[in-house]
C-alpha cells in the first residue's frame, strides 16, 4: 500500500513504555481485516485491532469496524487508514523516535484511482473535441466523485493521526 502520509514523532519515553500503551488498546490479531468480508476486522471492545512485534519494533493497527453497516460512516469511519510504524531509541535510550506511515487500503485506493482516472479521461475527451459546454457540465462530476471523497480522506486522516498520537503518547 501507499503511504499518504508519514509522520515522525520523539517522545521522552522509552521504546518499552511506547509498546506497553500500544498492547492496552491494540487487540493482536493475525490479519487485520477479514478476507471474506472486505473492511470487517475482529470483533473486540478495544479501538484498534493489529499486529505489534516489539522485538523488532515495528506494528501495524487498524481503527476497529465490526459492522457492515453504515454505523461505520456516521462514526466517520469511511475508509480503511492502516497506521504503520517503526519505534526506535535515541542515542541515550532514554526517548523514542517513532517513524509512522499512513495508507489507504485497497478498496480506497482503488476508488480513489478510478474516480479521479474517469474525471480526467472525461476532461481530455470533452478538451479534444472542443466542447467546453460539456467540460463546464463535468464540475458537478468533479465535485462529487473527486473533492468530497478527498475532503472526507482527509478529515478522517486527521482524525486518525490525532487518537494515534494520543495512543503513543506524544501529545
Amino acid at each position: 500500500m501507499i503511504s499518504i502520509r508519514t509522520r515522525t514523532y520523539q517522545t521522552q519515553t522509552k521504546p518499552d513504555t511506547v509498546f506497553a500503551r500500544l498492547h492496552l488498546d491494540v487487540e493482536k490479531v493475525t490479519t487485520l481485516v477479514n478476507p471474506w468480508a472486505a473492511n470487517v476486522t475482529d470483533d473486540t471492545t478495544k479501538p484498534w485491532v493489529g499486529k505489534i512485534d516489539r522485538s523488532d519494533g515495528k506494528f501495524e493497527m487498524l481503527e476497529t469496524n465490526a459492522s457492515l453497516l453504515p454505523v461505520r460512516i456516521l462514526e466517520g469511519n469511511f475508509f480503511d487508514l492502516f497506521v504503520r510504524g517503526e519505534v526506535t531509541s535515541d542515542h541515550d535510550g532514554n526517548a523514542s523516535i517513532i517513524d509512522v506511515r499512513y495508507s489507504l487500503g485497497l478498496q480506497g485506493t482503488l476508488t480513489f484511482l478510478l474516480a479521479y482516472l474517469f474525471t480526467m479521461g472525461l476532461a481530455f475527451i470533452f478538451i479534444g473535441k472542443n466542447d467546453w459546454d460539456g467540460l463546464r457540465g463535468l464540475i458537478p462530476l468533479l465535485l462529487v466523485f473527486d473533492v468530497i471523497p478527498t475532503l472526507l480522506l482527509i478529515v478522517q486522516l486527521n482524525r486518525i493521526e490525532n487518537k494515534v498520537m494520543e495512543l503513543l503518547g506524544v501529545m
